[in-house]
Order: C-alpha cells, then sequence, then structure tokens
C-alpha cells in the first residue's frame, strides 16, 4: 500500500519569532511510518517540527503550518491508498501575523484567531472509493460518544481515541473503532505496539 502519514505539532505564527503551537511530539506519526514500513508499504510522511528522527526509507515532506500541511497533503492524497491522520493539526490560526517582531510594551495584546482547514473533514470528504481514511480524536471527556461522532460526520474508516495523557508519552491507553466493528482498546502500552496495531488493522479494511 501507499500509506501517507501526517505527524507533528503545527505552529501558528504571530510574527517571524513567536507562534502558537501544541505539545505534540509526533511520536505517534513516526512510530506509524516505521511500522508501515517494517510491513512493506510505501510511506510519504508529512511532519510538522518535531525532535523525532527521520525514518529510512519514507518520502518525508515538512511543513511549519496548518495551511502548508494541507496543501502538501492534498499533492499527495489522490496517489495513496491510505491517509493516517496523526498530526495534532491547529485548530487556530492568528487572522493577521505581524511581518515584523511585536515589540513589547506595557500595554495589553490582544490575538484575533481563525479557524483553519479542517484536513480530515476534508480528506473524509474527497477521498475515492477504497481509499482508507484514519483519524485520532483527542477528548477529555465522553471520549467514545465524541470519537464515534467525529468517525461518521468525518466519513472516517477508522478513529484513535485517546486522552491528553498520550502527548509527548511513551506509553498510552487508545481505543480504537471502525464503522462496523466495537471498540478495541489497548492498555498502557508502547506507541511502536499501538502503531503496529493500526497498521494490521489498516491492512484489514
Amino acid at each position: 500500500m501507499r500509506i501517507l502519514i501526517t505527524a507533528g505539532g503545527t505552529r501558528e505564527y504571530i510574527d517571524p519569532v513567536r507562534f502558537i503551537s501544541n505539545a505534540s511530539s509526533g511520536r505517534m506519526g513516526y512510530a506509524l511510518a516505521r511500522a508501515a514500513l517494517r510491513a512493506g508499504h510505501k510511506v510519504t510522511l508529512i511532519t510538522a517540527p518535531t525532535t523525532q528522527r527521520h525514518p529510512s526509507g519514507a518520502k518525508i515532506i515538512e511543513v511549519e503550518t496548518a495551511a502548508q500541511m494541507f496543501e502538501a497533503l492534498k499533492k499527495f492524497f489522490d496517489k495513496c491508498d491510505c491517509l493516517i491522520m496523526a498530526a495534532a493539526v491547529a485548530d487556530y490560526t492568528p487572522a493577521r501575523s505581524a511581518k515584523t517582531k511585536i515589540k513589547k510594551n506595557n500595554k495589553s495584546l490582544i490575538l484575533r484567531l481563525k479557524p483553519t482547514t479542517d484536513i480530515l473533514k476534508w480528506a473524509g470528504k474527497h477521498k475515492r472509493k477504497n481509499q482508507i481514511v484514519v483519524g485520532f480524536a483527542l477528548e477529555d471527556k465522553n471520549l467514545r460518544q465524541n470519537a464515534e461522532i467525529k468517525l461518521k460526520e468525518k466519513n472516517l474508516d477508522m478513529i484513535i481515541a485517546n486522552t491528553a495523557a498520550a502527548i509527548g508519552a511513551g506509553k498510552s491507553t487508545v481505543q480504537i473503532k471502525t464503522p462496523d466493528c466495537k471498540w478495541l482498546k489497548l492498555h498502557q502500552v508502547s506507541k511502536t505496539r499501538i502503531a503496529q496495531k493500526i497498521i494490521a488493522l489498516v491492512q484489514t479494511v
């Protein structure tokens, strides 16, 4: 299979040196890329900034912002058999980014934010027949309920639900759901094992 994977947390710039981001380490996306490569698949990895080492054998596309990730994804989406959106894409970006560094003064600074494009929803809407789209849902309450809503509303083939405790952690608990199957729970296992399980399930969808 040709598998397209996104990883890392995007950066939304306020000015040339400051940005809004999140605590994503990119570890899950990179583990997925390595698991897919070991299973014999061709991998394109679209990655936001991360300290993770690039997996040998994958085609690496480096981006920073949510908009850049969306443009890169659109370029490769039609060529893939499966998309796994493991990146933590910012939900909001500054309405205007200053062209020069904002100087500190004694006044409050108010930032106006605008929504970013929902990349996962776009992929679910534009996928072709037999193309697989996998998403992640980070929820702090009503985990299964909210993840199932996301699975249906975004026309996904699989959803992996977890909590904020998974961010940056070596091990985490995830719950996996496809439209026609019951929930599968993996409790406090390494992201390498989680990735292996996800790739194995993708091969059976």
